[in-house]
């Protein structure tokens, strides 16, 4: 019987020995995927399998991906990581924790971290191991469950080297079609000494194009539809969506209209002041009309940007909330910070 710490000590590392093969992706009909990631100032650089065959290299925790032409498009020396990108010429050069590299095939790009097995569900597999036969060599089939889901994930393990030589799991698989197992290979194979673009500059330059993009269709619109400033009244409704109360405050409600395109507030009127939210709407700080009857104060906020609740807008709102009933002020509202 094989444990699993016998395989583990095996794979933990990576590959023991050189490994050079064909290897592709099937990937699920599972239909559009969804991937959640999160990130803090440089943005990460995504690797992963295509549609086709590529060439992969990979010993210890380096790794050299290339398609078949021998066009690189992903190196890892364990330490720094260069990802090749359509339409440059350069690779970013980045790390392995800002590369992020997705199902199916994952374990045959990369060597997870020595953490990653003590996660739920990779401490211990979900069946005992297999000894199976897979592309001429002697593997190891282990099943672990992965994920907030458990779903299950089959390992395909070379005994030899430690290789992950096939992935299945929900997304697809990801498998070698052939492979070689060597005994030396250069170091140049997992290093790249050419010229490259630095991770932190990607973002800003990226982000330069979009805006002159975006610069460039706003002229061509000015230029061949209208460079007039283009307004129109627009009927809303005000009826209430949603309205909630404070038990303290009986004669006080804030309502949303429109499903939570606009706001109204009441409360007994105050000379105190009165802070209502400006952050929830994509026009921060969201713009707020306030009045003052004899008995309230009254406020209203519309997400369509200044200047959308006009003078007549406000005042058709106010023959509609208290009818005959004059505005005498404005509360303090939302006062500065001293």
């Amino acid at each position: 019987m094989t444990h699993w710490v016998e395989v583990l000590l095996k794979i933990v590392d990576g590959p023991q020995r050189p490994v050079t093969g064909i290897a592709h992706a099937i990937h699920a009909d599972i239909g559009p995927r969804v991937v959640y990631d999160a990130h803090y100032g440089i943005v990460p650089s995504y690797v992963g399998f295509g549609l086709g065959e590529v060439r992969l290299f990979r010993f210890g925790r380096k790794t050299r991906m290339e398609s078949l032409d021998g066009k690189p498009l992903f190196i890892a020396d364990g330490q720094k990581c260069w990802v090749f990108q359509a339409g440059h010429d350069d690779p970013i050069e980045t790390n392995e924790l800002n590369t992020r590299i997705h199902d199916p095939g994952r374990d045959l790009i990369v060597s997870r971290p020595v953490e990653h097995w003590a996660r739920p569900g990779l401490t211990r597999p979900t069946r005992p191991i297999e000894k199976v036969e897979f592309i001429g060599r002697r593997c190891w089939t282990v099943e672990l469950k992965t994920g907030s889901r458990g779903l299950p994930m089959v390992l395909t393990i070379d005994t030899e080297t430690g290789a992950v030589l096939r992935q299945q799991c929900e997304e697809g698989s990801g498998e070698y079609v052939q492979c070689v197992v060597s005994n030396e290979v250069p170091d140049s194979t997992f290093s790249w000494t050419g010229p490259v673009r630095m991770a932190r500059n990607v973002f800003a330059e990226d982000r330069a194009r979009s805006i002159e993009r975006s610069k460039s269709t706003m002229q061509w619109f000015h230029d061949n539809v209208s460079p007039q400033r283009l307004q129109a009244t627009v009927l809303v409704d005000f009826t209430p969506t949603e309205v909630r109360r404070d038990p303290e405050h009986p004669d006080s409600f804030e309502a949303d209209f429109e499903k939570g395109i606009g706001r109204l507030w009441r409360r007994t009127r105050s000379c105190e002041d009165w802070l209502l939210p400006v952050n929830w709407t994509a026009h921060y700080p969201t713009p707020i009309r306030a009045w003052s009857t004899d008995e309230f104060d009254w406020a209203c906020a519309i997400g369509l940007g200044a200047g959308s609740l006009t003078d007549a807008t406000v005042a058709q709102l106010q023959d509609a909330l208290h009818p005959g009933q004059d505005v005498v002020g404005t509360p303090p509202l939302n006062p500065r910070p001293r």
